[in-house]
């Protein structure tokens, strides 16, 4: 499934590029979108991913870190929170956020961290 989709991008591509070669318009475009995607793809090999690179879809991440205000509460109990989780819901393409779709946090205290 996963090489199917991955086929289809690829093709896709080639048939833009293709019909962009075409044009006068392409020998001055295409050298630039291909110093473009080459300065993209460095930057991206050296970040470290959110994803696998060939994650595609609506994604939702979890990120934990301990809480900032010193009065927040656990959102089940009301006891002091240990831990604030931050969700993220997002659109990814190859392994790379496009469109944040929801995002909130939630304070939590150590016996609700499960």
């Amino acid at each position: 499934m996963r090489l199917r989709r991955e086929l289809v991008v690829v093709v896709a591509l080639l048939v833009v590029i293709g019909a962009l070669a075409r044009t006068s318009a392409g020998r001055f475009v295409l050298p630039l979108v291909a110093v473009g995607v080459a300065a993209s793809l460095g930057y991206l090999l050296f970040k470290t991913p959110a994803y696998s690179r060939t994650t595609l879809g609506p994604r939702t991440r979890l990120l934990e870190s301990a809480p900032s205000a010193t009065d927040a509460t656990c959102v089940e109990c009301d006891a002091p929170a240990t831990t604030v989780r931050h969700y993220v819901r997002e659109w990814v393409i190859l392994g790379v956020p496009v469109v944040l779709l929801d995002d909130g946090r939630n304070p939590v205290c150590d016996e609700h961290r499960d």
